[in-house]
């Protein structure tokens, strides 16, 4: 029995020294980074900003590779049951941690349990859009002109439960509107058909849907955040429009990166000192800002787990009062 104890032991402390050297070591391969949205997509875009910079500081390059469908869970899920060993990480929008999980009976992964939070990218509101060719020239106009044929106007999205989804169904709630849904995979895809005329409306990504306000092919009606976006002054929050109905809107999306539940906290701290280099980087941030698209300030990057929690709280209302599935 002694010798069994001993040799126990052993091999105990083995495999405690060969994680902890793993570690130690880390990265000594190329990192993967799931996107669970297509090309072009606000997580997408994020990731191809960051993979540089995160690629320079952890001498390693990133494999970006997107995993589109269900709203995000099938890139979520494919993460969850990766090793937890730091070479496959998660960059994704907010939809399919919180709002995924609340609405669809189908979603099996506990993201408190199977996911833990690295670091917030950006959180930021959502641009209310349309084509140029549509009438309304202001957000009073716009609400006027969609309640006159209920059930006749449509909105895009980049997927059922989507914070483009999300943020349409709060916005039809408060105001008592009747829109078409028509899901797209890709933010890419609505816009196109959005542009076209084909689908009414959509809330589009900053980081995606701005670029395409300045240009002419989209027309914007306001920002989705009660707060006005410092890097899109032009853009109005919809709340402080004089919109009674509205006065509280606020919809904010964050991007952040997660790895599997179960990673060395050594690794997991290891990713975290990246980013939040990148993110202290001015110069980085000039570039970024320059694009029109607003990082997390570093103080904030490790606050996901709040983000998490109140968005929980203020879907989960959401869900239970407009009785919506995504199943």
């Amino acid at each position: 029995m002694f010798r069994f104890f001993i040799a126990f032991l052993m091999v105990t402390f083995s495999i405690a020294a060969g994680a902890q050297n793993s570690a130690d070591q880390y990265p000594n391969k190329p990192i993967k980074a799931i996107i669970p949205f297509g090309p072009g997509s606000s997580a997408d875009v994020l990731a191809r900003i960051f993979s540089d910079r995160l690629s320079q500081r952890l001498k390693q390059p990133l494999i970006i590779e997107n995993r589109v469908g269900a709203g995000g869970t099938i890139g979520v899920s494919y993460v969850t049951k990766a090793p937890a060993d730091g070479y496959t990480i998660l960059i994704t929008t907010s939809s399919p941690l919180t709002i995924n999980p609340i609405a669809d009976k189908n979603v099996s992964y506990k993201v408190e349990s199977e996911l833990t939070p690295v670091a917030v990218l950006n959180s930021i509101g959502l641009m209310l859009v349309s084509s140029p060719s549509l009438p309304p020239k202001t957000l009073p106009e716009l609400i006027a002109y969609l309640k006159k044929n209920p059930g006749k106007y449509s909105y895009g999205t980049n997927g059922n439960g989507s914070y483009s989804h999300m943020c349409m169904e709060l916005f039809k709630k408060e105001l008592g509107l009747d829109l078409v849904h028509v899901p797209y995979k890709a933010a890419t895809q609505a816009e196109t058909d959005v542009i076209g005329g084909q689908v009414t409306l959509m809330f589009d990504a900053v980081t995606t849907g701005g670029e395409l306000v300045k240009s002419g092919r989209l027309k914007s009606f306001g920002i989705s955040s009660r707060a006005p976006d410092p890097l899109s002054p032009a853009q109005k929050p919809l709340a402080s429009q004089g919109i009674a109905e509205l006065r509280n809107f606020d919809v904010t999306a964050f991007t952040g990166v997660l790895v599997p539940a179960g990673t060395p906290a050594a690794i997991v701290n290891t990713l975290k000192n990246a980013f939040i280099d990148i993110l202290s980087d001015p110069q980085f941030r000039v570039e970024i800002a320059q694009r029109g698209i607003p990082l997390s300030e570093p103080s904030a990057a490790l606050q996901m787990d709040k983000l998490l929690a109140d968005d929980k709280i203020k879907w989960g209302a959401l869900v239970r009062s407009a009785n919506i599935t995504l199943d």
